[in-house]
C-alpha cells in the first residue's frame, strides 16, 4: 500500500496576510487593513502647552473612536549602500585633488561609522481596521463550537478559512474604511502629526521587511505594474 504523502505548509499560508488591494491589506477573514505612515515628535523639545495640546488631542482621538487603533514602533539598521555608492560616483568623478582627497576620507568615515556601531531609523505606523459584521451562532452546539476555538487560538485570521469577497463587497468595505481613515488622519493632523496612508507598493515593501528581519531594509523591491494598484 503506497505510503500517505504527507501534507506540507508553507510559510505564506501562516500569515493572516490574503491579498493588497489599492493601498488596503485584504485579511483571510475578509476584513480591511488600512495602514498609516506617522511622524514623529519629541515631546520634551515641546513647551508645557503644547505638550498639554498634544496630549489632549491623542486622548480626544482614542475616547471619540468606535474602533481599535493599533500603533506600531518599527526600527530597523540604516541601509546606506546606494549612498555609499552615489558618494564614490561623486569623488571619481572630481578633478579637483584637495576635493577629492576630502571625498574619500568622508566616505571612509561614513562607511567605518556604519560598519562599527549599528545605526538604526525608527518609523512609526497605526493601522486601522475594518471587520465585517459577522452573525455570531445561537444554537448551544454552535456556541460551543466556537469556544473551542477561541480556547484553541483557531480564530486567529492565519487559522481562518479564506473568504473571497466580491468587487461589490470590497468597494463597500472599502468605503467604510476610507471614512475611518480620513477621520484619524484629520485627527493626527490637529496634533500637527503628519500621517501618509502607504501605497500597495510601500505594503508590499513593508511586509518584506519585516518578515525577512535579518537582511538589511530594502528601499525598493520589484513589483509587477499589475499589483501595484
Amino acid at each position: 500500500m503506497p505510503q500517505k504523502q504527507k501534507e506540507s505548509f508553507s510559510s505564506q499560508s501562516l500569515l493572516s496576510i490574503h491579498q493588497i488591494k489599492k493601498g488596503v491589506v485584504i485579511l483571510k477573514n475578509g476584513s480591511l487593513r488600512s495602514v498609516l505612515a506617522v511622524s514623529g515628535i519629541n515631546l520634551d523639545l515641546k513647551s508645557e502647552q503644547e505638550q498639554f495640546s498634544i496630549l489632549t488631542n491623542w486622548r480626544n482621538l482614542l475616547n471619540n473612536l468606535d474602533f481599535t487603533l493599533e500603533v506600531i514602533a518599527h526600527s530597523r539598521r540604516v541601509h546606506i549602500a546606494s549612498y555609499l555608492n552615489f558618494l564614490q560616483e561623486k569623488i571619481n568623478q572630481e578633478t579637483n585633488t584637495l576635493l577629492k582627497l576630502q571625498g574619500e576620507d568622508y566616505h571612509s568615515f561614513i562607511k567605518g561609522l556604519v560598519t562599527e556601531s549599528n545605526i538604526m531609523k525608527k518609523k512609526f505606523y497605526v493601522v486601522i481596521p475594518y471587520d465585517p459584521i459577522i452573525l455570531k451562532p445561537k444554537d448551544i452546539f454552535g456556541q460551543i463550537v466556537e469556544a473551542y476555538k477561541n480556547l484553541l487560538n483557531l480564530k486567529h485570521q492565519a487559522f481562518s478559512k479564506t473568504l473571497s469577497l466580491s468587487n461589490d463587497e470590497f468597494n463597500q468595505y472599502y468605503q467604510q474604511l476610507m471614512i475611518r481613515q480620513n477621520n484619524v488622519i484629520n485627527n493626527f493632523t490637529r496634533m500637527n502629526l503628519q500621517a501618509q496612508p502607504l501605497t500597495t507598493k510601500e505594503l508590499i515593501e513593508l511586509f518584506f521587511n519585516l518578515y525577512n528581519p535579518e537582511t538589511f531594509e530594502r528601499e525598493s523591491i520589484p513589483i509587477p505594474s499589475e499589483l501595484n494598484e
